[in-house]
């Protein structure tokens, strides 16, 4: 809101308030709070008298007892209902005529009336105030199949939206999203003031870790992870407080079930006023979730003295300083929990942590939101679309295209009693450069003879040969049943389609790939795709055979943390193939941006500590990379779209016993 300094601001911020609890409602409140405390304008809050239909919401929908969470906004009204679609469009007439509308996104399930919100405050004939989607979770933590449609509707449709992880940015602009800005979730933190530290007294167990755990008992949280932990480790006690929602809840119930008085069940929502006793009556708060977005409970436990046992997930990495006031262990591992926990069992260790618990700033987080959320006001950074509405048409067709003749291809196969024969790719090394426009000609040739549905991009055809070759003959033993998982995969991309058509994938889930970009899990031909972080997989220790990542790297992803997190999920001997854009003498790319990150073109230096950076993580290059591999004599890959000329190096490893 940067160009009315001088102006007074007429805000309207629809979201959730009091008597609707949680998290969001808290922290739309204290949004209004602080937006107000400028005193650049007026502030009010549209938010709903039915937020839920109840049989979509295991949970109780209001805060027990009626005391808010947080202090209320005064300029409050509910003129919002889940059940009354007229009620959408008349709360959206209502605040025609403000500058700026903020709408904060929770579920796609509220979607189409944020959408109506819209619709209803741009059709009062003035000018249409600025609009801004404060997306809490771009995707919910377990999506449905209609959720990725509604929500690239909505982000799509405003100007700009303020995400809290740079995940969720990634989301965000894959959903539609044009202009993001990124902050982390501020400090809303109910309770009050710290209660006196409770210590421990004389009973059984006494001298037992004091765990506890808060909020919506989900599977994404991981308590089962953390109960089956606990069965491992003695002196460790657990109370869960929250609600216990579906099959999750009943499993977490089940689970404490086996440990008897270790666990404590703290049945329902723990109303602010509560918590600082509850608090102070434990040693560690365990956060221990298999995925995550933002959260402020470990700023919660800081700010009531206690240190956090957390994954490595969502905003925990930046908010937990590991050993420091908290440890943090990798998501799914049980066994980092076992250490986890026998380190914390030691008094001595809790005593140091919590000495190095800090009370969180509760003002300069927010200040650092408001400016995001001026600029997303404003229209924000702007991230280059992928091509717009028409590209995206092409790309669903072309993906029909391809998996239709697959499938095809496969059906005749069988009718026949047995495949063709289709010798395996050859002639592109399993670790080398794409030299020139000869050796794209021959990957594209190679394709239609083996009859394998060739990319449109010719020079694509030529790593995804190396790709299928490295894994026929370095992760399969001839038997058709490695496991592979494409990370970052597009749909029509063809790497899993030609595995396909040689036979791997005939059980189950065997062949899969994974994408930020992906909503609710898509099959075609027996191959999944599904939403995924590559960073994160969430895939069991050492449960594939192969893993290709093909033209993703280049596009702002951590290379240290993919190679790390494709070393745990290989097995001892699986292999990695990857391709990446490449040059022996880069092109400059400073000011160039696609899909919302800086272009990268790798040069020999950054393939080497590529390289260097695998080894570290356990995987072994397979070939030879000296300066006469890494050379090449023309740029065969151009990128219309930036009118970059460059080649690609295709990269093969290991993974070491």
């Amino acid at each position: 809101m940067s160009g009315e300094r001088g102006a007074r601001v007429r805000t309207a911020l629809v979201g959730p308030a009091h008597p609707a609890k949680g998290g969001v409602v808290a922290h739309t409140t204290e949004l209004a709070h602080r937006l107000e405390a400028r005193e650049r304008g007026t502030v009010e809050v549209v938010s709903w008298s039915k937020l839920y239909p109840a049989l979509l919401y295991p949970g109780e929908l209001a805060v027990p007892g009626g005391t808010p969470d947080v202090p209320l906004f005064p300029r409050t009204s509910y003129p919002l209902r889940w059940d009354r679609p007229d009620s959408w469009w008349r709360a959206g007439r209502r605040v025609a005529g403000r500058d700026v509308l903020l709408l904060a996104h929770v579920v796609p399930l509220q979607v189409p009336a944020l959408l109506a919100v819209l619709a209803g405050a741009r059709s009062g004939g003035g000018p249409s105030p600025r609009t801004v989607v404060v997306a809490h979770n771009v995707l919910p933590h377990e999506p449905g199949p209609a959720d990725a449609v509604l929500v690239r509707r909505l982000l799509s449709a405003v100007d700009g939206v303020v995400v809290h992880s740079q995940e969720q940015a990634e989301l965000a602009r894959a959903h539609g999203a044009r202009r993001v800005e990124v902050a982390p979730l501020p400090p809303h933190l109910p309770g009050g003031a710290p209660a006196p530290r409770q210590p421990h007294g004389t009973a059984p167990h006494d001298g037992d870790l004091r765990l506890l755990s808060l909020g919506v008992v989900r599977d994404y949280k991981g308590l089962d992870l953390l109960l089956e932990a606990m069965g491992h480790v003695p002196g460790v006690r657990l109370t869960i407080a929250g609600e216990f929602w579906g099959a999750a809840g009943q499993r977490v119930a089940g689970l404490a079930a086996q440990l008897g008085p270790r666990v404590e069940l703290r049945a329902g929502y723990v109303p602010a006023p509560e918590l600082p006793e509850l608090l102070a009556a434990h040693d560690v708060l365990a956060l221990p979730y298999r995925s995550g977005t933002a959260s402020q409970n470990a700023l919660l436990a800081f700010a009531h003295g206690l240190p956090v046992l957390a994954s490595r997930t969502g905003s925990f990495g930046e908010q937990v300083r590991d050993g420091v006031d908290g440890l943090l262990v990798p998501p799914g591992d049980v066994a980092a929990l076992v250490a986890a926990l026998r380190r914390l069992t030691d008094p001595a260790e809790r005593e140091r942590l919590r000495a190095g618990v800090r009370v969180p700033d509760l003002d300069s987080p927010w200040e650092r939101y408001l400016a995001a959320v001026d600029a997303a006001a404003d229209g924000g950074t702007a991230a280059a679309p992928p091509g717009g509405r028409l590209l995206e048409v092409a790309k669903r067709g072309a993906e029909h295209a391809l998996w239709g003749r697959v499938s095809v291809q496969r059906r005749v196969s069988e009718r026949l009693g047995s495949a063709p024969y289709r010798p395996v790719p050859s002639g592109v090394p399993r670790t080398g450069v794409l030299h020139d426009a000869a050796e794209v000609a021959d990957a594209v040739a190679q394709a239609k003879r083996l009859r394998l549905p060739a990319h449109v991009d010719a020079p694509k055809n030529w790593d995804a040969l190396g790709a299928v070759a490295a894994v026929l003959t370095l992760a399969d033993d001839g038997s058709r049943s490695a496991r592979v998982l494409d990370a970052g995969s597009a749909r029509y991309s063809p790497v899993l389609p030609w595995l396909r058509l040689y036979g791997l994938g005939a059980e189950r889930g065997s062949l899969a790939g994974i994408n930020l970009e992906f909503g609710a899990p898509v099959h075609r031909d027996g191959v999944e795709f599904r939403h995924g972080d590559v960073t994160r997989t969430g895939l069991p220790d050492g449960s594939l055979d192969a893993v290709t990542c093909m033209s993703v790297l280049e596009h702002g992803v951590p290379v240290r943390e993919f190679l790390a997190e494709t070393a745990r999920i290989l097995r001892p001997g699986g292999i990695l193939v990857v391709s990446t854009d490449y040059d022996q003498d880069p092109p400059d790319t400073t000011g160039v941006t696609a899909y919302g990150v800086p272009v990268r073109i790798f040069s020999p230096a950054d393939v080497r500590e590529l390289v260097a950076q695998a080894a570290a993580a356990g995987l072994e290059l397979v070939g030879e990379l000296d300066d006469g591999v890494l050379a090449h004599p023309e740029r065969p890959v151009h990128w219309k779209r930036t009118g970059l000329d460059y080649t690609f190096v295709l990269l093969t490893f290991r993974r070491r016993g």
